[in-house]
């Protein structure tokens, strides 16, 4: 796109020449112009771009911090998920808890409620800020849209008033579906973040009520034994023994770990995606800076001719 432009602009330009040197400027200067645009669309993008991966760089790191914390009660084994190095103002919501992952007693079980609690709040708080974040998205792109939109609106109404050829009506319409396309792909990647994150937060959430309220009729001593069970069944995929609730909590261990691990390797592959477009935002970079060298170029030719 950026040779093209700058060949026909050189073609075009050179051959006016023979003409009036007006001519060779306005030709020049057109395609300046469209390099110089194209350079600022591409920037701004990059700049959304850009802060997209420091937002989700850092969600990521919270809801894998929340999730190692919540593996932490349904195994004693470590982690096999490594986290991400913690940033000094990331606090372990383990951090200050002496949990006991072999409760004898109810409350053995009261550090690992108020880990819980907290788990809990964390996820309902990030869930209304990913939403807001979700809905400003959404704003922002229709903006753009309207924007697109008018654009060739504009365009259309040149060729139809023959200020603009048939030539240059389909170059300069390609060139502007090009750019908008780029934004519909950062659109489109926003969204699959924002389900991908959701889907975390609410099955995580689902995990955490129901830990929740056992431990709590637990610690109370309102558990009743058939309901316990039932609670029990429905988080841990079956029945456990005619056992209490202290006595025994492998099933639920198990379907808690089992599902940290899908969370957190959903988690990495997303921080590898982010690696791979954080590789393709440094490129852009370069891209841009040609841009606007070959932009000044055209601008400067006319009077170096």
């Amino acid at each position: 796109m950026v040779r093209s432009l700058l060949s026909s602009a050189l073609a075009a330009g050179l051959g006016l020449l023979a003409a009036p040197h007006a001519g060779a400027v306005v030709v020049f200067q057109t395609h300046s112009s469209k390099l110089s645009a194209e350079a600022a669309d591409t920037k701004a993008r990059q700049e959304v771009e850009a802060e997209d991966l420091r937002f989700w760089d850092a969600e990521w790191r919270s809801m894998e911090a929340d999730l190692v914390s919540l593996q932490s009660l349904a195994t004693e084994a470590p982690s096999k998920t490594q986290p991400a190095k913690k940033h000094e103002h990331e606090k372990s919501t383990l951090a200050g808890l002496k949990l006991n992952l072999e409760p004898k007693t109810p409350a053995d079980l009261v550090p690992a409620l108020a880990m819980l609690k907290g788990l809990y709040e964390d996820g309902k708080e990030r869930i209304a800020k990913l939403n807001a974040r979700e809905q400003e998205n959404k704003h922002k792109f229709e903006e753009k849209q309207t924007l697109h939109q008018k654009r060739l609106d504009e365009i259309e109404a040149r060729f139809k008033n023959h200020s603009l050829s048939l030539e240059f009506r389909t170059n300069e319409t390609r060139d502007e579906n090009r750019l908008w396309s780029y934004w519909e792909r950062v659109r489109d990647r926003q969204h699959k973040q924002f389900h991908t994150s959701l889907k975390i937060q609410h099955g995580t959430l689902e995990k955490v009520k129901a830990m929740i309220d056992m431990y709590e009729k637990t610690i109370s001593g309102k558990a009743d034994k058939k309901q316990v069970e039932k609670q029990l069944a429905k988080v841990g995929g079956g029945a456990l023994p005619e056992v209490v609730f202290l006595q025994d909590m492998r099933s639920v261990r198990r379907d808690v770990a089992e599902y940290t691990v899908q969370a957190l390797t959903l988690i990495q592959s997303e921080r590898n995606g982010a690696m791979q477009q954080s590789k393709m935002l440094r490129l852009e970079r370069e891209r841009v800076a040609l841009l606007q060298r070959r932009a000044r170029l055209l601008h400067e030719l006319p009077s170096k001719v």
